[in-house]
C-alpha cells in the first residue's frame, strides 16, 4: 500500500494529542481523522475504514482503549487492520504493558508506543504496521 492512501483513524480524549499526531501523519501524506471518544471513534471506524487505528488506552475508562483493540479485531473485514496502542498508562500505573503485547485477551494490539513519544519513533511505527 503506498503511504499517501493510508488512512488512519486516531482515538485519544486530549484533542491536543490527536491535532498533534494527525498534522504529523498529514505531513506524510496518510489520510487522517480523529475522534476523542471512544464510541464516536467506534462510529468512525466502520465508515472510514481505516488501514491503521492509534488508539489511547485510558480516556472515559481506564481500559478503553484494551477494549476498543479488542472490538476492533473481532469486526469482520477489520481482523487484519493493524491497532497501535498509544499511551501514557505505564506511568499511571508502573506496570509494564508493552509486555504483555498480543500476549493476553485484552492485548489485541499489534504496537504499543509510550507518551511522550517522538515524531521520527512515531512515523516509523506507523510505516512498520502499515507495511504489514
Amino acid at each position: 500500500m503506498e503511504k499517501k492512501n493510508a488512512k488512519i483513524l486516531i482515538i485519544d480524549d486530549d484533542p491536543d494529542i490527536t491535532r498533534a499526531i494527525q498534522v504529523i501523519l498529514e505531513s506524510r501524506n496518510y489520510i487522517v481523522t480523529a475522534s476523542n471518544s471512544r464510541i464516536e471513534g467506534r462510529k468512525l471506524l466502520e465508515g472510514f475504514k481505516p488501514d491503521l487505528v492509534i488508539l489511547d488506552v485510558m480516556m472515559e475508562g481506564m481500559s478503553d482503549g484494551f477494549d476498543l483493540s479488542l472490538e476492533i479485531k473481532k469486526i469482520p473485514g477489520y481482523e487484519k487492520v493493524p491497532v497501535l496502542l498509544y499511551t501514557g498508562i505505564d506511568q499511571h500505573t508502573g506496570v509494564n504493558f508493552k509486555s504483555a503485547l498480543g500476549n493476553t485477551e485484552k492485548m489485541k494490539a499489534d504496537g504499543y508506543l509510550e507518551k511522550p513519544v517522538s515524531p521520527q519513533v512515531l512515523l516509523s511505527e506507523v510505516e512498520r504496521l502499515l507495511s504489514l
